[in-house]
């Protein structure tokens, strides 16, 4: 039995490194795989970090797009409110001119008024003097005086 015996270890010597060898094979095989998953994750992290700064300079541009159209809208935005306020200041100004010229306008025509009553209250104190008057053309000129209406001023 000493032949049997020798040879069950002889196989079992011959067994162990085969064994051994089987081991660091798939660790090897487990490790390459590892390391290809690794690297493809890699790749991947690599490659969203690239997307991100594509990202990040077209957030950038845009945002410096946004900032001047911005800034120029404020700037007319100011402009269009001080040209508001001086067309404000404007009307205020022309609407007082033309009220004081309204009522400059209804003095010269109570004025009128007021010399036609006496242009023919002389008139008639000529003719009850027994003088006679001038022509009423001479004294108006071409042009009529009568009444206007004040609703057309």
């Amino acid at each position: 039995m000493s032949a049997l015996s020798d040879l069950l270890i002889q196989l079992a010597v011959g067994t162990v490194p085969l064994g051994v060898a089987y081991l660091a094979f798939r660790s090897a095989t487990d490790a390459n795989k590892k390391t290809q998953q690794t690297a493809l994750m890699q790749a991947e992290r690599q490659a969203e970090l690239e997307r991100s700064k594509v990202d990040a300079e077209a957030f950038l541009r845009a945002k410096t797009i946004y900032e001047d159209a911005l800034s120029l809208m404020e700037t007319q935005m100011a402009r269009v409110h001080n040209q508001s306020a001086q067309l404000s200041t404007d009307l205020a100004n022309e609407q007082s001119t033309s009220t004081a010229m309204r009522d400059q306008i209804r003095r010269l025509q109570a004025q009128i008024r007021a010399l036609e009553r006496t242009v023919i209250a002389l008139r008639s104190q000529l003719v009850a003097a027994g003088l006679s008057p001038a022509p009423s053309s001479e004294t108006t000129g071409p042009y009529t005086v009568g009444r206007r209406n004040d609703d057309t001023w």
